[in-house]
């Protein structure tokens, strides 16, 4: 009778502990717990078990269990404390994963505290020397570490280099490179892609060929790419490349060559010696080499069919690629987090709806800020994603350009409050249909590249419906060849600060809606069409010291083709498509000439020399550009013109010429009397013609709100 007695007691117990898990809704994890406790509480109790758990993956068990045995029945916080949670793979979330509406997981971190990371310490590195700043170090690094390291595929990324990268006391490494510095130029392309000959003499690299590569802009000033180096002539002063580059090699055109050991010269660089398997390194300036890590899982969240999740608080680093992937999800919130020292991307995601990018800080990444894509184009289906007010700057520091800080495809996502500065290309680029992109701060991008734009979409006559209002574009310039002074016989090969967009309406793009945005000496444009149709310009100012606006017809070498192949893809004809909108499916008179758009009511006060702010390539009718303000305070305004139906073309043709051609109507050339300070517009006076044609003023709001 006493053992069924202690049976019965035992079994009630336990009935009781089942009970008591099933309706926990908090877990707590952190560096000073261990998994074999029970993950109820913040402090440890060795008596009772009970305490936070060590490891993330274990929390991520814990709330699988309590899904399984029906104990789901309210939101789910996973409390993770202030330390550093370290990653050997990705933390891989499932279906398995999901909340539910009103029972969501929520994985909550401490601020500034608490680091996700996919990096490995190096142990036994020789001893930093303060008397000998720059001298090369080394920590052993066995080759059947390296050989499980591994990153996304990217075909702008080819050749032997390591796929992980070096962190010196949290610094970010350069790959040992020649030059140091700035970049070499191309003399003479010797055939189209794959071999030319250096402008500077190349040095000696010791017959170290067969990892080496170069970063190069092979064409154009938009494009760059890694390729494998397959022999270097110093005879010659000539590079052979391992495979083609994806534009033909131009005179001038600009490169560097990394991954070679006797490039190990200056302070920040490192490289992988394989043979001995170490890796060698002379620290950053002012750093002790105190710690030495490298990247080794490849992502660090991934998220596949997940719903109902959110991050916050988290900080993540160290993956060989994007920090966190997501693909086919659902109701995702990435919030408060902070995203750095990554190969790819801080934020990846595919298929995805409703998924809520908010207040995060990206910075220091390989490949863009954060990439979203969801929604149906065919039925025009909102994904309901949503990018607000996350700060991110000095991205893309792999691949340069079209790797933006912000990229979104599919249909209906929002940009909203955001602040984008100092990126090496572009910061904006829209793909797809009705996306809303406002109130956003962008400056300082393209700082190494050329043609690109702070807000851009190209090559698509069927994106439309998209809308860019009230956001401040400014202080940009863009880096590329001056292909007026290049002269190779004569060593001059030089590159300006020039050749950025504001908004870059490129390849035909069509269809969108640009209200209210203040653009101050964005680049080299304001705000350019390039070849479009049906595009809305109004209520915009721009104030610049190059171009305000250039309407173009895109050159003989467009391949018009991408923008009919597209057009035949989509559903044009159907109800949803021809109600949403009615002039895609209406015939074009040429196809090949910007027709529909419309210039109308915007303010482009100039301060370039001479007045030069203005170049139109348009038929005589088909766009509507009328009661613009234009304005120079100390010179007259000239515009360069060509009229496509009759061939009439003048370049610095004065306003009131141009004005007599009757294209443009009801513009007036006078002082709008505005003060832009920052971001905020102020009248100076009763009488400013805005007034009078209805411009409305603009908020101040830009950018993210604290």
């Amino acid at each position: 009778m006493e053992i069924v007695m202690s049976m019965r007691l035992f079994l009630l117990l336990a009935s009781l502990q089942i009970c008591s898990v099933s309706m926990a809704r908090d877990i707590y994890v952190s560096p000073s717990g261990s998994d074999l406790l029970d993950g109820s509480s913040v402090t440890v109790n060795t008596k009772t078990k009970t305490g936070p758990f060590k490891t993330l993956g274990k929390a991520q068990q814990a709330v699988r269990d309590l899904k399984a045995t029906g104990g789901l029945t309210e939101p789910v916080t996973v409390h993770i404390a202030a330390g550093t949670f370290q990653l050997p793979s990705a933390l891989e979330f499932t279906d398995a994963d999901s909340g539910e509406v009103g029972k969501e997981i929520i994985w909550d971190g401490v601020k500034g505290g608490t680091l996700v990371t996919g990096a490995i310490q190096l142990k036994g590195c020789s001893a930093y020397d303060e008397n000998q700043p720059e001298q090369v170090l080394n920590c052993p690094l066995p080759n059947s570490t390296v050989a499980s390291i591994t990153q996304e595929t990217d075909s702008r990324i080819k050749g032997n280099a390591p796929k992980f990268e070096v962190f010196v006391d949290d610094v970010r490494m350069q790959l040992a490179r020649w030059p140091d510095y700035g970049w070499a130029y191309v003399r003479t392309p010797l055939n189209t892609n794959t071999k030319f000959k250096a402008f500077q003499t190349l040095p000696d690299f010791q017959s170290e060929t067969s990892n080496a590569r170069v970063h190069i802009y092979a064409g154009n000033d938009y494009f760059d790419q890694y390729i494998g180096v397959s022999n270097i002539d110093l005879i010659n002063n000539q590079i052979e490349l391992s495979t083609p580059t994806n534009n033909e090699i131009g005179v001038g055109r600009r490169f560097y060559i990394d991954n070679v050991a006797s490039a190990l010269t200056i302070e920040n660089e490192w490289f992988y010696d394989n043979a001995n398997e170490q890796i060698l390194f002379i620290p950053p300036y002012g750093s002790a080499a105190k710690k030495v890590y490298i990247s080794n899982s490849k992502n660090l969240v991934t998220l596949t069919g997940t719903k109902n999740i959110k991050f916050s608080n988290l900080t993540f680093r160290h993956s060989t690629s994007s920090a966190i992937v997501l693909d086919n999800t659902n109701a995702i919130i990435l919030d408060n987090l902070e995203i750095n020292n990554v190969g790819g991307a801080g934020i990846n995601g595919t298929n995805s709806t409703s998924v809520t990018v908010s207040n995060n800080v990206i910075h220091s990444t390989g490949r863009g800020g954060i990439s979203l894509s969801g929604g149906d184009r065919v039925t025009l289906t909102q994904s309901g994603n949503k990018i607000l007010n996350n700060y991110i700057y000095e991205y893309s520091d792999i691949l340069f350009n079209i790797a933006d800080a912000i990229i979104v495809n599919g249909v209906g996502a929002l940009i909203s409050h955001n602040t984008i500065t100092n990126g090496n290309g572009g910061a904006i680029y829209i793909r797809g249909n009705d996306h809303f992109v406002e109130r956003n701060d962008i400056s300082r991008i393209c700082i190494t590249s050329g043609d690109c734009g702070s807000i851009y979409s190209a090559g698509d006559w069927t994106y439309r419906g998209n809308v860019l209002r009230y956001n401040y574009i400014h202080d940009s310039y863009g880096y590329t060849l001056n292909l007026d002074t290049l002269n190779v016989d004569k060593n001059i090969i030089q590159y300006k600060y020039d050749s950025a967009r504001g908004i870059y309406l490129d390849n035909g793009v069509s269809g969108f809606n640009v209200f209210g945005n203040l653009v101050v000496n964005a680049g080299y444009i304001g705000i350019q069409i390039g070849g479009g149709r049906d595009n809305n310009i109004e209520n915009n100012i721009v104030k610049t010291n190059k171009k305000a606006i250039y309407i173009d017809s895109r050159s003989p070498y467009y391949d018009w083709n991408i923008n009919r192949d597209s057009l035949d893809s989509m559903p044009i004809d159907s109800p949803v498509w021809k109600t949403k909108y009615p002039k895609l499916s209406e015939p074009m008179s040429n196809e090949t000439w910007p027709e529909g758009n419309q210039i109308v009511r915007n303010i482009f006060i100039s301060t370039t020399y001479l007045g030069y702010s203005f170049k139109y390539q348009i038929p005589s009718v088909g766009n509507t550009i009328m009661d613009n303000i234009v304005w120079h305070a100390t010179s007259q305004l000239r515009i360069d013109y060509k009229i496509l139906d009759t061939g009439e073309s003048k370049g610095g043709s004065l306003w009131p010429e141009w004005m007599k051609k009757n294209i443009e109507q009801g513009t007036i050339n006078a002082d709008p009397c505005l003060s832009i300070v920052g971001k905020k517009i102020s009248l100076t006076c009763d009488s400013s013609p805005a007034i009078s044609l209805g411009i409305q003023g603009l908020p101040s709001d830009f950018g993210i709100v604290k």
